[in-house]
């Protein structure tokens, strides 16, 4: 049923869009093949080729382009029929030579919000446009800003449907960073408005290569973050290499910290970040020495001291990537608290703690038990159920301990 439901948004809004591109190529005259024409066609596919994916939501990435960009002026500046239909191309081009993609659904869905985007953002700076350039400029940035919120109100319609979010958090997921980034394209959207009223086509390249400048340096920064958050994943691989006791724990445990917050019905988003968070929770132990991480026998108290730092330490890496030190740093600070307070590095207690940390704890403790240790054999799946039962309310948060259990009983785990 929800397939179906999909389906027929799709359709909905490609027949709308289409019925906008014939009708109104009907009774506008203007519509030409000419130089004008051609140029914006291969502007647009430029404009769309050139991006970088700044999220991903429900295992798709979302891709900032110049889209945005090209899509306004266009819409500004040219009849509405020619600018659906050149922008209608440019998506379709882009995806089937550029990055090879056969997804019709995504095609159809793109080509029809799009479309429908540019066809009020059109009719609303029609109704507005006088005849001073100054003015009419900021009548293109409030066209940009319809631009988005139409795009990203369509989008979410559409990832609603494919997902369990509310309305709600699909919106807010969908406008939060890729309306923000291209938020910043404003300007050089007003740029691009008064350089074509002034010196026409002459513009375009001036604009293109600006957009590329910018794109270029988002570019870097991204791979430059990126590149970062890898460098964290290969310590904690390098940490699990020299200790086969706790090959794959991280990753493992960031498994079933996935299967319980998508259990208490976090959005996709929150889930992955969680599953980030764990992967990297032990990250700050390439801080101690090997001959207490590996010794056989219970620690001393000053042994125990320097392994109560890595929560700390794995802050402080985490912290290096600016996609990850907004929250999960602070997540796996705090994913060695205990609910009854008594957890370390702050004491915090109960609701005190941040529901990602308690998610990390809990999936943490029992990949633990279920592994071998220097120390001792594995436990059984019984036994640590067992074990986890008499840690909830005390170590454990008592829902999330619950949650586990269920998931683990049902071997929805697998592990």
């Amino acid at each position: 049923m929800k397939k179906q439901s999909i389906f027929i948004l799709y359709i909905l809004l490609l027949f709308s869009a289409l019925i906008v591109l014939f009708c109104t190529s009907l009774f506008d005259n203007s519509w030409k093949f000419d130089l004008r024409f051609s140029i914006f066609f291969i502007l647009a596919i430029l404009f769309e080729a050139v991006g970088f994916s700044v999220l991903k939501i429900s295992n798709n990435n979302v891709r900032l382009t110049g889209g945005l960009l090209i899509n306004v002026l266009m819409a500004c500046v040219l009849p509405i029929s020619e600018a659906i239909f050149i922008s209608s191309f440019s998506v379709v081009f882009s995806g089937l030579v550029l990055a090879h993609s056969k997804d019709m659904k995504k095609y159809l869905f793109n080509i029809s919000q799009i479309g429908i985007s540019i066809y009020v953002v059109s009719i609303v700076f029609d109704s507005l446009k006088t005849l001073s350039i100054t003015v009419d400029m900021w009548f293109a940035l409030l066209a940009s800003l319809l631009y988005i919120f139409t795009n990203s109100l369509l989008f979410s319609i559409g990832l609603y449907l494919v997902t369990n979010n509310s309305f709600q958090k699909s919106f807010v997921n969908t406008i939060k960073v890729p309306f923000l980034s291209a938020f910043m394209s404003l300007p050089l959207i007003a740029l691009a408005y008064v350089l074509y009223n002034f010196i026409d086509l002459l513009s375009i390249p001036l604009i293109f290569g600006a957009f590329l400048a910018i794109q270029l340096g988002n570019l870097f920064r991204s791979e430059y973050q990126q590149s970062k958050f890898e460098n964290l994943k290969l310590m904690v691989k390098s940490l699990e290499l020299k200790d086969l006791y706790t090959s794959g724990h991280s990753e493992k445990a960031s498994r079933l910290a996935y299967l319980i917050a998508k259990k208490l019905g976090l959005s996709e988003k929150e889930c992955e970040r969680i599953r980030t968070a764990c992967i990297l929770h032990d990250v700050g132990k390439i801080g101690v020495p090997d001959y207490i991480l590996n010794k056989p026998e219970k620690l001393s108290d000053k042994e125990f001291e320097v392994i109560k730092t890595h929560p700390t330490k794995s802050e402080e890496l985490l912290r290096t990537v600016n996609s990850l030190k907004g929250k999960e740093a602070k997540w796996v600070r705090h994913h060695h608290e205990r609910w009854d307070g008594m957890g370390y590095p702050d004491g915090l207690k109960g609701e005190e703690i941040p529901l990602p940390s308690r998610i990390i704890a809990a999936a943490d403790v029992y990949e633990a038990l279920t592994s071998a240790r220097p120390y001792r054999d594995s436990y059984s799946k019984e036994k640590a159920i067992e074990m986890i039962k008499e840690m909830s309310g005390t170590v454990l948060d008592p829902n999330i301990a619950s949650i586990l259990i269920e998931i683990v009983t049902d071997d929805q785990f697998g592990a």
